[in-house]
């Protein structure tokens, strides 16, 4: 009897600890992670076909080329008519252009296309959660500039630092680089990401494989750096009308990001 009497007495008690725990769990909830936006850049790699003219009246008039062979002159972020265009141009990266954080795909429509969120987009990017990214944009052989392909790279200063370059190969086979001495072996869809000297002039042998132990040297140029200095190189397939060479190679050099400031 004594225990029950004990038991009693401690039912209010319980009943007001549980409903003030509900009561600051309703009125403080946890505060949810925000992803930060970041920024995107995107760099269209191919060739602009030839000048081609017609004369009339005695007046030479340029035709457009084949809209098969060429990306879009403006693309636009999502379904928003009002967002500011970004204009492609080959072998020349866009500014960057902010987009939410999180993994939600990032769609790109051509600036004229109609606001219709049923439409195909133009191309539909995937990149990681967090992050500046810079999307490398090119076609397949015989496939026409409205199905792209894209690969994505971080463009973070902890990715990419000043006094350093990112290789990338995005051939169907295997390249080799030779600075100096040095010897790289690159294979197809790879990329690689070196120190370099700032203020060294590094020059740059570039051939792609054509047989077991064969390669094909088809460019050569240098590389310098100057301080808070990155550079990138892309090689790509010519898909230029009758190209002398099978690939292609776009350089630049760029200033590097300031990197993140440390945490307090």
């Amino acid at each position: 009897m004594h225990s029950i009497r004990v038991i009693v007495r401690l039912l209010p008690l319980l009943v007001f600890t549980l409903t003030s725990g509900i009561a600051q769990n309703v009125t403080a909830p946890e505060k949810a992670t925000e992803v930060p936006p970041r920024s995107l850049r995107l760099l269209p790699l191919g060739e602009t076909p030839p000048y081609r003219h017609e004369v009339s009246d005695g007046v030479s008039r340029e035709l457009e080329p084949d809209p098969n062979n060429i990306p879009p002159r403006q693309v636009r972020l999502g379904d928003d008519p009002t967002s500011k265009p970004l204009r492609l141009n080959l072998g020349i990266a866009t500014e960057p252009v902010k987009i939410p954080g999180g993994t939600a795909p990032v769609i790109l429509r051509e600036s004229k296309a109609p606001v219709d969120p049923a439409l195909k987009p133009w191309l539909t990017l995937h990149p990681p959660a967090a992050g500046d990214v810079l999307a490398v944009i090119w076609r397949d052989p015989k496939t026409p500039w409205k199905q792209p392909r894209a690969i994505i790279f971080p463009d973070t200063a902890a990715a990419l630092p000043a006094g350093s370059i990112r290789i990338v190969n995005l051939l169907a086979v295997e390249v080799v680089l030779i600075f100096g001495s040095d010897r790289v072996l690159l294979a197809p869809g790879k990329a690689l990401v070196k120190a370099i000297a700032i203020g060294t002039d590094h020059p740059v042998q570039i051939a792609f494989k054509i047989n077991a132990g064969q390669y094909h040297g088809f460019y050569s140029g240098s590389v310098l750096l100057n301080p808070n200095e990155r550079a990138q190189i892309f090689i790509h397939r010519a898909d230029g009308e009758k190209p002398r060479q099978a690939a292609k190679v776009v350089t630049f050099n760029e200033a590097a990001p300031p990197p993140p400031r440390p945490q307090p």
